[in-house]
């Protein structure tokens, strides 16, 4: 049977709403539900621990946490007690974070995040010792994915990356894998792909088409966008220069229909479906649905079929 997975969003204030959410997802048969961690926004280990106790079937992870904001040591003592009060439900996602969050709002040194995923990754396991927790890494570029292949038991593709971006992605973490003497087939590939429901798809344009704008900005992240999603990068350059120069209608107006429609998994249920579907056939294992909360059960019951 085709595994799917539901992401809650940010904005989470209200314990009854969040175990309603939790049983709507088992309800329909999802494989996981999964939470995300945002700075200043809600914590997600607690929220797991609230959805352990509503929960019986359902599979948490959270996606992601990093080793600079919790000790790998506080992580692992988290992750085990997750696992114990899930009955072995949790998948623990780790990822490097970004130096602007760490260094630049926190004021934490932030170093060699390659090293320091790979490093945080044995130290959990090490810690774990005998409590099996699955460990998924978020990667983008070529290194965090060669790395996720080379230790991890998955890898959960950013939202927002085009279907044409998981052949390359995957030929990466393959060879991650094989250059570590491991199964490239006993690898997870998940994705997070941000869900946007409706009939009328042109309403929703603008909005994001803005976030859009700032997704072609990170760097390195525009370039593997459109390229992967056969997209013209000279786009980049011009969208870049006109946000630097506080000209937001102008970089907003670089950005293509076709590329939210790349980006995004937008439209009435039937286009949905077929969005997932393409993902599925380019490699993805575990489609991870990820609606505003305020559309989470509407996606959640009107997606449901596509797991028969």
């Amino acid at each position: 049977m085709e595994r799917t997975g539901l992401v809650l969003h940010h904005g989470i204030t209200d314990g009854a709403a969040l175990t309603r959410w939790g049983r709507i997802a088992e309800e329909c048969g999802y494989d996981s539900l999964w939470v995300t961690e945002r700075l200043r926004h809600e914590e997600t280990f607690a929220l797991l621990g609230h959805l352990a106790a509503s929960t019986t079937r359902l599979g948490l992870g959270v996606g992601v946490v990093n080793p600079y904001t919790r000790h790998p040591a506080l992580i692992a003592m988290g992750a085990a007690t997750l696992a114990a009060l899930t009955g072995g439900r949790f998948v623990l996602g780790l990822g490097r974070s970004e130096r602007e969050v760490i260094e630049g709002r926190l004021g934490l040194p932030y170093h060699a995040p390659q090293q320091t995923l790979a490093e945080a990754v044995a130290t959990v396991r090490r810690e774990l010792d005998r409590t099996r927790v699955p460990i998924y890494l978020a990667a983008m570029g070529r290194r965090a994915l060669r790395l996720a292949g080379s230790v991890a038991d998955g890898v959960v593709l950013n939202a927002y990356v085009p279907v044409g971006y998981v052949p390359w992605a995957i030929r990466e973490i393959e060879a991650g894998a094989r250059a570590a003497g491991r199964d490239p087939a006993a690898i997870d590939v998940a994705c997070m792909l941000v869900v946007r429901a409706g009939p009328d798809a042109a309403a929703l344009r603008p909005a994001l088409r803005e976030r859009v704008v700032r997704l072609l900005c990170e760097a390195h992240v525009g370039e593997i966008l459109l390229a992967t999603g056969g997209f013209d990068p000279g786009v980049l350059a011009p969208l870049r220069q006109a946000v630097a120069d506080g000209r937001g209608t102008d970089a907003a107006a670089l950005v293509s229909d076709p590329m939210i429609d790349a980006f995004y998994v937008l439209g009435p249920a039937s286009r949905l479906r077929e969005r997932i579907a393409a993902y599925r056939a380019a490699g993805v294992s575990l489609p991870l649905l990820l609606p505003r909360l305020d559309d989470f059960e509407g996606v959640a019951r009107a997606l449901a079929a596509i797991r028969s």
